[in-house]
């Protein structure tokens, strides 16, 4: 099968049906396919296949109908029950085909393909069933006038044979004519005569266009472009939808896209819950901006943790480049980085003294600020930066808009639309209960307000239930040798006064494994610690992680699975040691082109159980096929580790998920693993919640740094167990209040502000 398995005993003769169908077979092929599905009754791909070949290559929709329904019986799909309908209207059958579209157009809504396509679709099939219907009624009026036209011929017929009995009949008497009822008149039809009048273009004429000069081609596009651009100047159709790629787009997020663009003209709080794409319906909302020409500068504003993936997800998904806070240029020169067009900054850094003025001083055709709960007190000056900053459009993301109480939403939606509420006071007295900021009165006026400037999608609205995920942490005891590695690299890293960042990546790349840390390590002042520390890694020919990945493989062997690394030389040694163990695989990596990363998904895919993945795989691709992930390493940074589990558990999966990460006691990331695991149980919560758990506890210093501040402060193993067990309760703290933040967001809102 094309991109499919087969057991081995029916591969030839499945075989045999592409050859029959390549020689055009089509009666052949059907009974080599019907003897298939014989033995495998409930294989999907092959009633496909057996559907498409009586539809589209066979041209007998007929043999079609019996697979459809069988496959419909299997799968409750919308595109089945539209093509069933479709079948049911070509055999003529027009009660079974309205019958199939209606159910087809219930499952299309609650299923999460492309809204647009679908409709497009099933109104298509309506009209096709529609006008079936009515060639159908017009076949039987004819069929009925032609039935009367012969009755009345035959009754003509037997007057006249009557008549003629009676002339040759003896009798003298004289046969009066029979009585006939007279034909009823027809009715002339109306003809008007419109005078058309064609005329040549003149001489003179045609030598003017002549002479005209040729339009370049780029002149041709722009005109097609303008024109295209008028027509759909009512948002009623998206441009945005052909130009973006690497992103599955659901219905809910068009949905909110075309209502801020049509009804709320650009200043919106977008309130969907965590893991529903609040950044991809902001990063649509740009794009569509940008290519109606109705935007030319952007600066968007987030947490100091979220600038570099802002940038990639903009990059990647939507084609716009932006220059950061965290690329050089800003460091190298802030005063032009404040003048460019596409700018992602840290809110932090854009608040502060030094940059204040910059970024007040210009205008904004689109500002967006991610985590807008940062918003909520009017005294802040985050806030009035916000305020302050002019703009003609603003995008405000947050799935917790109320943390503490009403007042916090007040000041949020005054920086979408000032005197959407007049004032605070009134703002209290009308819809705040007396005594307790926290409940709502006069809800339904709160509701209609709202409704002009909110969209909260939630996951009991659209739907969205996902399989369930589980987590194992394997924690493992070094041998003497790897033991003896990290510990001389702690000794080695404290006694001398190398930079942060230096520290940083050694330590990464020990917890990752010995050999992603012996290139770095040689570029270190040359002294014996050092040397000795390489001779130990370069003697090494096992890891315990290796070992213990080796055994997770090699239970349920033909299971897919996808094995993450951060580090190249890691991913070396897993290769030689899968070779070694004779384990299929195939890799992907950042440094592989387009094509080779194309062919590496699809072996996996189709062949290959494993596949040995650096921190970029599958960005963007289909992994639902596999549910199975092993962390070798684990980034410090916990939505990155998020990261990783949504390349499988996301819409599209229909298994459950289960992730295996694999730490060495006594390293950082055994200490993160912790916390992360035992005392919030990060793998267990919604993806995307420990974004704003980790935004409780630090607005200055992302994760990241703090993990590394904790080790730098820490002069022995006790210490820096004591700081981890301390940024523990400050996690389980924080998860609590977030919690808490989404109950009250739950009470407030409920699912009234969804699309």
């Amino acid at each position: 099968m094309n991109n499919r398995i087969l057991d081995e005993k029916y591969e030839d003769e499945y075989k045999q049906y592409q050859q029959l169908l390549k020689s055009r077979k089509h009666g052949r092929a059907y009974e080599c396919l019907e003897g298939l599905l014989h033995e495998l009754p409930r294989n999907k791909e092959l009633l496909e296949d057996i559907i498409n070949l009586c539809c589209q290559e066979w041209g007998r929709p007929e043999k079609a109908e019996y697979w459809l329904v069988k496959l419909t019986k299997l799968r409750s799909f919308w595109g089945d029950y539209l093509m069933l309908s479709q079948v049911e209207a070509t055999l003529d059958d027009i009660p079974k085909a309205k019958k199939y579209l209606k159910k087809a157009k219930a499952l299309a809504k609650r299923e999460y393909a492309d809204r647009f396509r679908a409709e497009r679709a099933l109104q298509s099939a309506q009209e096709f069933i529609k006008n079936k219907q009515i060639i159908l009624l017009r076949e039987k009026e004819k069929s009925a006038a032609k039935s009367n036209r012969d009755t009345q011929k035959s009754s003509r017929r037997k007057d006249s044979n009557s008549a003629a009995c009676s002339q040759s009949a003896a009798t003298p008497k004289v046969k009066s004519e029979p009585k006939t009822e007279p034909s009823p008149k027809k009715l002339p039809t109306a003809t008007y005569r419109i005078p058309i009048k064609l005329s040549l273009p003149t001489h003179e004429a045609l030598a003017e266009f002549q002479s005209l000069p040729v339009s370049e081609l780029k002149e041709v596009r722009l005109w097609i472009d303008y024109t295209r651009l008028t027509i759909q100047g009512m948002f009623d159709e998206l441009l945005c939808l052909n130009a973006i790629g690497g992103i599955n787009r659901y219905w809910y997020q068009i949905e909110t896209v075309k209502k801020t663009l049509k009804y709320f003209h650009g200043r919106v709080l977008l309130c969907d819950e965590v893991g529903l794409g609040k950044t991809i319906e902001a990063g649509m909302l740009i794009k569509e901006y940008l290519m109606r020409g109705m935007a030319g500068s952007i600066l968007v504003l987030t947490p100091p943790p979220l600038v570099s993936q802002w940038k990639e997800e903009m990059q990647v998904k939507f084609g716009i480049d932006f220059l950061t806070t965290d690329d050089p240029e800003f460091r190298n020169d802030p005063e032009q980085f404040w003048k460019q067009k596409f700018i992602i900054a840290s809110l932090n850094t854009a608040k502060s003294k030094n940059h204040w003025s910059p970024v007040t001083e210009r205008f904004y055709d689109i500002v967006v600020v991610d985590e807008a709960h940062r918003l909520r007190n009017r005294t802040t000056l985050a806030w009035k930066l916000v305020n302050q900053i002019k703009k003609k459009f603003i995008f405000l993301l947050t799935a917790t808009p109320v943390q503490n109480n009403l007042i916090e939403l007040y000041n949020l939606i005054t920086l979408l639309k000032p005197g959407q509420f007049k004032t605070e006071k009134v703002f209290k007295q009308e819809y705040v209960k007396k005594g307790n900021l926290r409940v709502p009165v006069n809800r339904e006026k709160l509701k209609g307000l709202l409704r002009d400037v909110m969209i909260r999608n939630t996951r009991s609205v659209i739907d969205l239930k996902l399989p369930n995920r589980f987590a194992t942490t394997i924690k493992l005891e070094p041998p003497e040798v790897e033991r003896m590695i990290y510990q001389l690299l702690g000794d080695y890293l404290r006694k001398r006064n190398f930079r942060k960042h230096q520290v940083n990546l050694l330590l990464r790349e020990a917890g990752s494994s010995p050999f992603a840390l012996l290139k770095s390590l040689q570029k270190m002042p040359k002294d014996d610690e050092r040397e000795k520390i390489a001779d130990l890694v370069k003697n090494l020919h096992d890891i315990s992680k290796g070992r213990a990945l080796v055994d997770i493989l090699k239970k349920r062997p033909r299971e897919k699975k996808i094995v993450f690394t951060q580090y190249l030389k890691s991913l070396d040694y897993l290769t030689d040691l899968l070779d070694r163990e004779k384990i299929n695989y195939t890799t992907f990596s950042g440094k592989m082109s387009t094509s080779e990363k194309n062919r590496s998904i699809a072996d996996f895919k189709n062949e290959a159980p494993v596949l040995l993945s650096t921190e970029s795989g599958g960005e963007g691709r289909n992994l639902q096929f596999c549910r199975t992930i092993v962390n070798f390493d684990l980034p410090w940074n916990p939505m990155k580790i998020e990261q990783r589990i949504g390349r499988l558990h996301r819409i599209g999966q229909t298994r459950d998920v289960f992730i295996f990460n694999l730490s060495v006691r006594g390293t950082i990331e055994d200490y993160i693993v912790d916390i992360l695991d035992n005392k919030i149980n990060m793998f267990e919560m919604v993806i995307g919640e420990i974004e704003p758990i980790l935004g409780q506890i630090s607005t200055e210093s992302d994760f990241e740094d703090i993990i590394l501040d904790i080790w730098l402060e820490s002069s022995s193993d006790k210490e820096v167990e004591d700081g981890f067990e301390k940024l523990g309760q400050e996690l389980i703290q924080a998860k609590k209040e977030y919690f808490n933040a989404k109950a009250l967001d739950a009470e407030i809102f409920g699912e009234d502000y969804e699309t």
